[in-house]
């Protein structure tokens, strides 16, 4: 291939990249783990920008990194596509809309923000069945890969294990059950869980080894359960460092292998970071200019970012503490204004919430466009702390990815996401009855609607007969217009 050719093929894939990672951005009700067989229909079996292993690799080390999960996940594939530029754009760019849409919203939210909400929270009933319908795919998928590589019955095992520990919050409140269920762990726990076992047993299910890691697994879950059966620290603690000591146990035969070291590697990842904190800079300068507490607001959100494990619902608590319990923010500004604007849009939680709070704290100091700058900033921080965490995370997985036991990880990691992909269907549904009842409409009404928009993509899939992006469409104009009927009968 030519020098002109090759300049040409590069060009067309950062077009595709960039246009393709923003439409995901648009779209990503439910944000997080629910984007992921998104991304991957788009990028893998869609564009073919990257395959499936390159694919796997990000998505592994975007669960065991602090930060929001898509913007991780979009900065490794930019950055396999088209180097550094592209890992920049693609971050940038899968986090823009959700960001936007929060910072419009909150202008306009004394005014018209508040219909407009409604209509996109109408919209979003048939993207999520759209998203729905993607993650139950993605979950059937796994299971023929684990029954194509003989991993069938150890990959259903950690799948229904992961969906079993996670969804307890989530089916209660789809039954109405208004009790506390025994296991609903967060998600860092769960891949905690999931990791001893692995490390444990090798990936090789002796019975002796099996029975010990199941015991001390439900222990583990009792401590950290939201019901803290078990709850005394030493016992936890103890059963922490006893699943340290196992799985290091275990990995002594999982560590043939050389750990390479590269001067070339490490070069690289000193110029991401320093891409990163300049475009963080570059994006909060106006802040800086018009903001007296930019540097304040800056390094609480950037350190929120930075311990964020679990999701939107996790970063929420981080967020609680960081600004509204020291007083940075209000709670009625926090909860009824950003909270409530940000989980009715697609994208990240975390940007939207970093930038939705940088709004606030902007316009009370200095009106509008202070208020933008200062959630520009915001943004700044939730893309340069999720990409940066990534970098760093992305060059110690390489430095160990050929060892066998790695092997092993990526084996059982796309069961595991799948599970947590069922957990985040069933919250989704829940979503979806939501809207019936924040509109004092039949539950069953929104129930039929997620189900026929979840049928229709199943059709439309089958035939062949329309794109990824029209389904969306279709999926998003359905739901419009039987909710603005809904709401029209009085």
């Amino acid at each position: 291939m030519s020098k002109k050719d090759s300049r040409h093929e590069k060009k067309r894939n950062m077009k595709e990249l960039l246009a393709t990672m923003f439409k995901i951005g648009c779209i990503g009700f439910g944000g997080g783990t629910a984007l992921v067989p998104v991304i991957e229909s788009e990028v893998v079996y869609e564009k073919k920008l990257i395959d499936k292993e390159e694919y796997t690799k990000d998505v592994i080390v975007a669960n065991i990194t602090p930060g929001a999960l898509p913007v991780e996940v979009a900065a490794g594939v930019g950055r396999k596509v088209c180097g550094m530029p592209g890992m920049l754009l693609s971050a940038l760019l899968m986090g823009m809309p959700g960001t936007f849409l929060t910072v419009l919203l909150l202008i306009l939210i004394n005014s018209s923000g508040i219909r407009v909400l409604q209509q996109i929270l109408f919209a979003s009933a048939g993207v999520t069945a759209y998203i729905i319908y993607m993650l139950i795919m993605y979950a059937k998928g796994t299971w023929r890969e684990c029954r194509e590589s003989g991993t069938a019955k150890s990959g259903m095992f950690f799948m229904f294990l992961v969906f079993f520990l996670t969804s307890g919050k989530e089916l209660f409140q789809l039954f109405g059950i208004n009790r506390t269920p025994i296991f609903d762990i967060s998600t860092i726990d769960v891949l905690c869980a999931a990791f001893f076992i692995i490390f444990y047993t090798g990936g090789v299910f002796r019975w002796g080894r099996v029975i010990v890691s199941i015991i001390i697994t439900v222990l583990y879950c009792l401590c950290v359960g939201k019901m803290h059966l078990i709850s005394s620290t030493v016992v936890l603690g103890i059963i922490r460092l006893t699943m340290v000591v196992l799985s290091i146990y275990g990995l002594r035969t999982g560590i043939e292998g050389k750990i390479p070291f590269s001067w070339k590697s490490l070069k690289r990842l000193i110029r991401e970071e320093v891409c990163w904190a300049a475009m963080f800079f570059l994006l909060s300068l106006p802040a800086l200019l018009c903001f007296g507490k930019t540097l304040a607001f800056a390094g609480r959100g950037l350190i929120s970012a930075v311990i964020s494990f679990g999701g939107g619902d996790a970063y929420l608590a981080v967020a609680n503490g960081m600004f509204v319990n020291t007083g940075m923010i209000g709670y009625d500004d926090f909860y009824f204004k950003i909270a409530s604007v940000a989980n009715g849009l697609p994208g990240s939680i975390l940007c939207k919430i970093l930038a939705g709070v940088g709004y606030i704290l902007g316009c009370q100091s200095g009106g509008v466009w202070c208020g933008i700058f200062v959630a520009l900033c915001g943004f700044a921080c939730s893309i340069a702390a999720s990409g940066g965490t990534f970098s760093a995370v992305v060059y110690i997985y390489e430095r160990f990815e050929n060892l066998q036991i790695f092997q092993v990880l990526q084996t059982y990691m796309r069961p595991i996401v799948a599970g947590l992909l069922l957990t985040v269907c069933t919250s989704m549904i829940y979503q979806n009855m939501s809207i019936a009842c924040w509109y004092f409409w039949p539950l069953v009404s929104m129930v039929l609607l997620t189900f026929g928009i979840f049928l229709l993509n199943v059709f439309w899939r089958r035939r062949g007969v329309v794109r990824p992006l029209q389904m969306v469409l279709f999926s998003a104009a359905a739901s419009l217009i039987v909710c603005n009927v809904f709401a029209s009968i009085p």
